[in-house]
């Protein structure tokens, strides 16, 4: 006799292989171990790339078998783009379609039709899935120069995609010379034209720079009708901590950048997990951790020379000026040793 709870197992286990079953015979090739032969037979990407993309497409199906679509898409989605197959493209349109991602997966039907125009699975796949796009917006950006185009922070091709009906969406388009955004918003089945225009570029600006006269000025001559007894001092000059401090706010706001450039690309990762991006996010990790030891040993360094200093002595205090050049600024010290 069969426990109650083992023949529930066997059911879902039965299940779940039939569905699998049905998801390798409805794709566009014989089976999922063959799903990415025609890239690989047409030579398209490295040997490495199309490795990579059959490893993609097979956890995709596994997450197609378990119903995780969303991860499903991502998964073919990423098999696409390192080794482009009209199978990995059509199973990535299914599972939008099954995460109700339907403005996604009509994008990914423009991209099937034009980039497998004698491929019929995708026709058929393409013209099924455009059937019910008249429910969605449609979008045709375009820029004056080259730019790189996201949607709501996520980065796109510059060709036409669909957003939902309704409510508002941020596109933004970043040229050379700054970064352009709009607002998209539309009914059921409009189409819209959205154009950027580059920026104008910036005109630098131009800073006089002073006499020699004007900076001698600011910085008085030290040691001048001093005696012997005020030239003596128990410490050291205070001019070194203020340096050391000021060397410390410096590489401060170089590791503040560093930390902000190294968190910013994670989405783009996210977006597309490739090797390269994997590379690009350790070496701003490695700049940032080489930065925090930086910074710290001037942290360190400042405080010691802060409490060495003789700031009561007879020396005196330092004095700072910012004097504006034509590439820039100058910082000048004057201090009385």
């Amino acid at each position: 006799m069969v426990h109650p709870g083992a023949s529930r197992t066997l059911r879902r286990r039965v299940v779940g292989w039939l569905f699998a079953w049905c998801v390798a015979l409805s794709g566009a090739s014989p089976s999922v171990a063959c799903a990415q032969d025609d890239a690989t037979a047409a030579g398209t990407g490295t040997a490495e790339d199309r490795a990579a993309a059959a490893e993609a497409y097979d956890r995709g199906t596994r997450a197609l078998v378990a119903r995780d679509y969303p991860t499903a898409a991502q998964w073919f989605e990423t098999a696409f783009r390192m080794a482009p197959a009209s199978a990995a493209l059509i199973q990535a349109i299914r599972s939008h379609e099954h995460a109700e991602d339907y403005a996604r997966a009509a994008t990914l039907a423009l991209r099937l039709a034009s980039q497998f125009p004698r491929d019929r699975a995708a026709a058929r796949q393409s013209a099924r899935t455009l059937e019910h796009a008249e429910r969605l917006v449609r979008i045709e950006p375009s820029c004056s120069e080259r730019c790189t185009l996201e949607l709501e922070g996520v980065l796109i091709e510059l060709a036409p995609f669909f957003v939902d009906a309704g409510p508002a969406h941020t596109l933004r388009a970043t040229f050379d010379g700054g970064t352009v955004e709009r607002r998209v918003a539309g009914l059921e089945g409009q189409v819209q034209t959205v154009s950027f225009d580059a920026p104008a570029p910036r005109v630098a600006e131009t800073v006089p720079v002073p006499a020699v006269s004007e900076v001698a000025a600011v910085v008085p001559a030290a040691g001048r009708g001093e005696s012997p007894a005020a030239a003596a001092s128990e410490g050291i000059s205070p001019v070194f901590a203020l340096v050391a401090c000021g060397a410390t706010a410096v590489a401060g706001g170089l590791l503040t950048w560093s930390g902000v450039d190294t968190l910013s690309g994670v989405p783009a990762y996210r977006a597309n997990p490739t090797a390269a991006g994997l590379a690009d996010g350790q070496s701003r990790e490695s700049r940032t951790d080489v930065l925090i030891g930086v910074t710290a040993g001037l942290a360190a360094t400042a405080v010691v020379l802060s409490i060495v200093a003789d700031w009561d002595g007879p020396d005196a205090p330092a004095q700072v000026a910012i004097v504006p050049a034509a590439e820039g600024a100058s910082v000048l010290v004057g201090a009385r040793y």
